[in-house]
C-alpha cells in the first residue's frame, strides 16, 4: 500500500536551515514503519526548487502528470515516488 505526502511547507525564514529535510525524513520514517511500500507526492511541474529538494532527497518523478487548478488556473503537476524499505 502506497502512502501519499499532501504538503510540506516551511516558514520562508527556515529554508534552506534543515527543517524541511527533517520534516520529510520524519514523515518517511512513518511510513516505512506503518508498513507502506513507497511514498508518493505531487508538485508543480515548474517548481524547480522543490523538485531538486525532493529528488536530493532520493524521490524520483514516475511521468505520470495531472492538472491542478490554482485560483482558476489550471497548471500542470508531475508525481515523484520514493521506495521504502520492509
Amino acid at each position: 500500500m502506497d502512502a501519499e505526502l499532501y504538503a510540506l511547507y516551511v516558514h520562508p525564514e527556515q529554508v534552506g536551515r534543515g527543517a524541511g529535510r527533517a520534516l520529510l525524513a520524519e514523515s518517511v520514517a512513518r511510513c516505512s514503519a506503518a508498513g507502506h511500500g513507497r511514498v508518493l507526492l505531487w508538485v508543480l511541474k515548474e517548481n524547480d526548487r522543490a523538485r531538486r529538494f525532493y529528488e536530493r532527497t532520493g524521490f524520483r518523478p514516475d511521468c505520470a502528470e495531472e492538472p491542478f487548478e490554482v485560483d482558476g488556473v489550471t497548471v500542470p503537476e508531475v508525481r515523484y515516488t520514493k521506495g521504502l524499505p520492509g
